[in-house]
Order: C-alpha cells, then sequence, then structure tokens
C-alpha cells in the first residue's frame, strides 16, 4: 500500500534541541545524498520535488519536517528501496558513514556568487547572534517548564493506585500481543526513535495522524500527567523487545525522554497516549481512573503553559531571523545550479531502480 507518513527527526524541547536524525535511514541503505548550503538556497524545495515525483510512480514516502520550521522539509525518506535525502547542514550536522559507496555529498554552496554574498556579510553576521540568542531564550523556557512538569507529575503519582495500574497493565500487554504476528519487510531498524510532534513557531505541530491511520489497531492510553503513562509505555516496549519484534518508538515533543507512541510492525499495532489515538482506537486505557482524589493544580498548569509559550514566542523570533538570513543569500544564488543538481540526483535514482542495484 503506498502512503505518506510525516514526523520530526528532532524536536525543541526541555533538554534543548534533540536530535534524532540517526533514525532517518538505517545503515543498510541503498543511497543517502547530503545536502549541504546556505539558507534559502533550496534545499526543502528540491527534496519535496523528488518525493512527489517519486510517489507519483508508485513510491511511499516519508517527509521529516523541521521543528523550527514545519513547512520545511529536513528530509525525505523514498520508503521501500532504502534512498533517503538529507539536508546536512548545522545544526543536524550529518556526514557520510559510507563516503564513495551509498553515501554522497552534495554541495550547493557551489552555486553562490561570493563577491555579491559579501555585501550581506555583516547582516548575516548580525541575524546568525541575533538567532542564537532566540534559541538559548526557547530553551531556557522549555527547561523551566519541565520543572513544573515534573512537579505536576508527583503530584498526581502520590494518589495513584500502583497495584491497580499493574493488573491493567498485564491485561493491556495480554491484548495486545495475543494477535498473531506477521511477516513484515524490515527498513534496517530493529528500534527507531523519532518524534511524530514538535513545538514549532507555528505552536504545537501534531502529524500523529499520518503514522496511526495506516495502521490496523491503535491502543489509546488515556491520563493526565503522573497516571502512569509512560510507565504502561515501557512495560510494553520491554515485551516487544523479548519478543524480538520491530518497533518505531515515538518520544514526547517537550519531554524526550518520555516515549508517547510505540508501532509494533509485526503486530500491525501501535499503542499511544497522544491525544489523536482518540480518533483512530480500537481500545481506550483509561489511567485516569487509577488515581484518587484527583485533583488538578490550575495554578500549576497555567505556569507550565505559559512557559512553553514563552519558548514557542522565541521560536517565531528565530524564525523570523532564519527568513532575514534567507533573504540575504538569495541573491547571490544561481537556482539554475540547484535545479540541475535536483535533476541529476532524480535521475540517478530512476536508472539505480532501473538497473535492480535497489
Amino acid at each position: 500500500m503506498q502512503v505518506i507518513r510525516r514526523m520530526f527527526p528532532g524536536g525543541n524541547t526541555s533538554q534543548g534541541l534533540y536530535s534524532l536524525h540517526d533514525n532517518i535511514i538505517s545503515n543498510q541503505r541503498n543511497r543517502l545524498y547530503i545536502l549541504k548550503g546556505m539558507p534559502g538556497g533550496g534545499k526543502s524545495s528540491l527534496m519535496k520535488a523528488i518525493a512527489e515525483r517519486m510517489f507519483d510512480k508508485g513510491y511511499s514516502i516519508e517527509y521529516h519536517h523541521c521543528p523550527s520550521d514545519p513547512g520545511s522539509i529536513d528530509a525525505v525518506v523514498i520508503d521501500g528501496i532504502g534512498v533517503a535525502i538529507i539536508d546536512g547542514t548545522p545544526p543536524h550536522t550529518i556526514d557520510p558513514l559510507y563516503p564513495g559507496l551509498s553515501d554522497r555529498i552534495v554541495d550547493l554552496a557551489v552555486s553562490i556568487d561570493t563577491d555579491k554574498l559579501k555585501k550581506e556579510e555583516e547582516a548575516i553576521r548580525a541575524t546568525k547572534l541575533k538567532n542564537k540568542y532566540a534559541y538559548e531564550k526557547c530553551f531556557n523556557y522549555f527547561k523551566a517548564a519541565n520543572i513544573i512538569a515534573e512537579q505536576i507529575d508527583k503530584e498526581n503519582a502520590r494518589t495513584l493506585d500502583i497495584r491497580g495500574l499493574n493488573n491493567q497493565s498485564r491485561k493491556v500487554i495480554e491484548i495486545i500481543f495475543s494477535k498473531l504476528p506477521i511477516p513484515k519487510k524490515s527498513n534496517g531498524f530493529k528500534q527507531r526513535d523519532l518524534f511524530s510532534s514538535a513545538y514549532t513557531p507555528e505552536g504545537f505541530t501534531d502529524y500523529t495522524y499520518t503514522i496511526l491511520k495506516w495502521v490496523e489497531d491503535v491502543f489509546f492510553i488515556k491520563g493526565d500527567m503522573g497516571t502512569g503513562k509512560s510507565y504502561l509505555l515501557n512495560r510494553i516496549l520491554e515485551e516487544a523487545r523479548l519478543r524480538n519484534f520491530e518497533m518505531e518508538i515515538y518520544h514526547n515533543p517537550m519531554f524526550p525522554k518520555k516515549i508517547e507512541t510505540i508501532y509494533i510492525k509485526e503486530l500491525d499495532s501501535v499503542i499511544t497516549s497522544n491525544e489523536l489515538g482518540s480518533k483512530f482506537a480500537k481500545e481506550e486505557i483509561d489511567l485516569n481512573s487509577y488515581i484518587s482524589n484527583r485533583k488538578t493544580n490550575e495554578d500549576d498548569i497555567n505556569a507550565l503553559n505559559l512557559l512553553i509559550e514563552g519558548g514557542i514566542k522565541n521560536l517565531r523570533e528565530a524564525k523570523e531571523n532564519h527568513k532575514a538570513l534567507e533573504r540575504s543569500y538569495r541573491s547571490s544564488i544561481d537556482y539554475t545550479l540547484i535545479d540541475r543538481e535536483r535533476e541529476k540526483i532524480y535521475n540517478e535514482i530512476l536508472n539505480l531502480i532501473k538497473q535492480g542495484q535497489i
């Protein structure tokens, strides 16, 4: 079945910029194109154009969106043939693991007229510095949000019925793993960690539905903070590991050490605490029932939301700074060279398919 899935290979989190870019494509890949270049250099447009053409030819596509600009792409994966195109520039620098074999650097910076760009040097340096400060402020807000979130977790966990939660966990695990496994073609990962949502300049951006909509069985874990959602998900994860199943793990976009979604491929099943799970759920597990004297501290929730909004405000400023950088570069770029490189990559992929090399 031909599908489009969308995700984030990194996140703006309480631990700073959190990169999972090594999980975009496995080491068993057939071809990896690593784009190097400059802001406004057409990297995202190049990747989108090739992905759209390959989708039209019948291939499933993964779009890996940029958490600092969800309309932009950090990578595309052409599913089933082991091919990816990745933006390898900072802050998520990627270098070839197999240069001369499967991995190739594509240097788009050759399209820059350096004499023209020299006139923008002062503006570029000043804007980069402003961008650095904007991200620092953003991550300080998010770190503070983590402190409040931990306090909310502790308050709720104090009255959690652990025995009841353990009994519920055993029942859920039994239901999930009673399903007969089906063979699945591997993408080279036994466990692949990514994000399906992110905090972005546009606010909270969630692509989890593009993961859930193609899966047969969805189990939705409902519950407030501190009700044991992460505990249950980790127990399911360990059981799946014991059974040697292949999985995709999607992490919480603010607190990346927490798991939000597990996709067990051989069972064609997803277990998620993401709110979108309720729309696709075969079964709902409500963990709020295991809290006694449940009471939400509105001041804590308001403080948490204010800190997150403060971080997002600075992400918006960072995005405006990045747009300014793009404008500084655009007048110095020969886009015909970018177009030429796009066609070269696309035709090379088609030739590899035709020759049966991928």
